[in-house]
């Protein structure tokens, strides 16, 4: 049966009962440099803060980030094991928004249901109200995202190939380089800086 690929008008079954299934045996949750500054911004902590207790680097991923798990089994740092509820649901990264859903074509707003998360008598509901919500996250970063994306295709193959000196550099533009204000407009323009270094332009 082929699988049907849906689009932001679509509707399909989808429902979130709070449970250790996304949450659990995790570790590879990438944040992009939006994620950081608002995860950082909610909790009320430096960006630098942040990033020392919740994130670590992801080897052979340079220079991605992802959050922290905790204990044996592996928990992401920021779900509430008793409740089983996100600690950050307004700022949450895109791969727990679009979750269960699966990218087919970002750029066109196209998915597929995974049903890891399939329930019995689901109503169906719109993959537009699934990824918006409240809270509208994927229409607030997806430009800011897919610009990550972009940059992480082109950097990640020339990584190795960078001075150390280059490599701090880039992840400290990436990551750290924010002052109050227009995040997005900075996160582009350091976009373009690292562009700068790995072209040697």
């Amino acid at each position: 049966m082929e699988t049907e690929v849906l689009n932001l008008n679509s509707k399909t079954s989808l429902k979130c009962i709070p449970c250790e299934k996304c949450c659990k045996c995790r570790g590879d949750i990438k944040l992009t440099p939006i994620n950081v500054i608002e995860i950082s911004n909610f909790l009320k902590i430096s960006i630098e803060e942040f990033l020392e207790k919740y994130t670590y680097e992801l080897e052979n991923e340079e220079p991605e980030i992802a959050i922290k798990a905790v204990d044996k089994e592996k928990w992401c740092i920021f779900n509430d094991t008793e409740t089983y509820k996100c600690k950050i649901q307004k700022y949450k990264p895109m791969q727990c928004v679009v979750f269960p859903l699966v990218p087919v074509d970002i750029d066109n707003d196209l998915f597929i249901n995974s049903n890891q998360c399939k329930l019995e008598n689901t109503k169906k509901i719109s993959v537009n109200k699934w990824l918006n919500g409240n809270n509208k996250i994927y229409k607030r970063n997806k430009e800011i995202y897919m610009l990550w994306i972009r940059l992480m295709e082109e950097l990640q193959p020339k990584w190795k190939n960078l001075s150390k000196e280059n490599q701090i550099k880039i992840k400290n533009i990436l990551f750290r380089e924010y002052k109050k204000g227009n995040y997005k407009n900075q996160i582009k323009n350091n976009i373009k800086e690292v562009r700068k270094i790995i072209y040697n332009v």
